[in-house]
C-alpha cells in the first residue's frame, strides 16, 4: 500500500472511532451537551453524575493543589463551574480514549498517560507564568497533545508498539512510515473531529513542530496562538528536564522566536520544570 493510501486508511478508521454510534453512551451525551448553546451546567451534571469513573476524576481535577481553586470542590456542578464545559469534555475524550485499550495492554499505555497529565500541569504553569492563556485552556491542550499515541494504538494494536516505545528516538519517523501518519496529525483529526477548540487542535498537530505551524499562519497571515509553542515547551520540560537551561536557549532560532513571543528565559522553564517534579507524587493519583 502507498503512503498516501495508508494515511487516508488511518484517518478513515480514526474518523469511525469518532463516529457518534461507536463512542460510549455518556461521551456521546457529553459531546451533544456541550456543543449546544443552550445547554446548562445541571445538563451536564446529569450526565456525569451516572458515570463514577468519570465524576471523581473531574472533581479530582478541580480540587488538584496545581489548579489553584481557594476552596475545596465537593459537587460535580461546582467542578463543572471551575473546569469549564471544554475541559469536562477533554477528561472525558481522554478518559474514554485510554478505557478503550483494554486487558494487557493498558499497561503499555500508561507512561503515555502519565506523560500527558503531566504536560497538562506544566502548560497550565506555563500559562499562570506568562499569564497569555487560560490555564483551563493550558491543561486540555497539554492532556490531549499526545492524543494520537493511543488512537493510533486502538486501530493497529500491537503493531503500534513495536515502534513506539516510551522514549522511542525517531518516533515520528516511524509512525509516518509505519502508519501512513504521526501521532500528532492522528490525534489532530481526532481531536477535530470531537470539535476541540482549533487553537488546542493546533497545539496537537504541531507540539513536536511549532516552526511549521508559525510557518504556515504568517503565509496565510493569521494570527499565531501561545497555546502551540506553550504545549511545545511543556512537552520538552517533561522530557528534557535535566538540560533545560541549555537546550532552551540554542536549541534553534525559530525555538529563542516562541520563547520571546511568550516572554519566557531558559532559567524560567528550569523552575516550573523543579515544580512539577515536586508535584509528581500528588499528581500520580490523577493519571493512575
Amino acid at each position: 500500500m502507498m503512503f498516501d493510501d495508508r494515511k487516508e486508511a488511518l484517518r478513515a478508521k480514526i474518523n469511525e472511532l469518532v463516529k457518534i454510534s461507536s463512542i460510549p453512551s455518556v461521551l456521546k451525551k457529553i459531546m451533544e451537551i456541550t456543543g449546544s448553546g443552550n445547554s446548562s451546567v445541571t445538563d451536564l451534571e446529569a450526565v456525569i453524575e451516572h458515570d463514577q469513573a468519570l465524576a471523581l476524576r473531574i472533581v479530582g481535577i478541580s480540587n488538584a493543589v496545581f489548579y489553584g481553586f481557594p476552596r475545596k470542590i465537593s459537587s460535580i456542578s461546582q467542578a463543572i463551574l471551575v473546569l469549564g464545559f471544554e475541559m469536562v469534555k477533554g477528561l472525558a475524550i481522554s478518559m474514554v480514549v485510554f478505557k478503550g485499550i483494554s486487558g494487557d495492554r493498558r499497561n503499555d499505555v500508561a507512561a503515555i498517560w502519565q506523560h500527558s497529565f503531566e504536560v497538562a500541569l506544566t502548560s497550565t504553569l506555563l500559562a499562570q507564568k506568562t499569564g497569555l492563556i487560560s490555564k483551563d485552556t493550558a491543561f486540555l491542550a497539554g492532556l490531549l497533545h499526545d492524543i494520537g499515541r493511543p488512537i493510533i494504538f486502538q486501530v493497529h494494536g500491537k503493531n503500534y508498539l513495536e515502534v513506539s516505545a516510551p522514549d522511542s528516538a525517531g518516533l515520528i519517523v516511524l509512525e509516518e512510515e509505519s502508519f501512513g501518519a504521526a501521532h500528532p496529525e492522528a490525534g489532530a483529526w481526532f481531536a477535530d473531529k470531537c470539535k476541540l477548540p482549533e487553537d488546542c487542535v493546533a497545539a496537537i498537530r504541531y507540539h513536536h513542530d511549532p516552526e511549521t505551524y508559525r510557518l504556515h499562519m504568517e503565509a496565510a497571515e493569521r494570527h499565531l496562538s501561545c497555546l502551540v509553542p506553550m504545549v511545545y515547551l511543556a512537552d520538552l520540560i517533561v522530557s528534557d528536564g535535566n538540560s533545560l537551561t541549555s537546550k532552551y536557549t540554542v536549541i534553534s532560532p525559530d525555538h529563542a522566536f516562541f520563547l520571546k513571543s511568550l516572554n519566557l528565559k531558559g532559567e524560567a522553564l528550569k523552575e516550573i520544570s523543579e515544580t512539577v517534579d515536586g508535584l509528581k507524587d500528588q499528581i500520580r493519583a490523577y493519571y493512575n
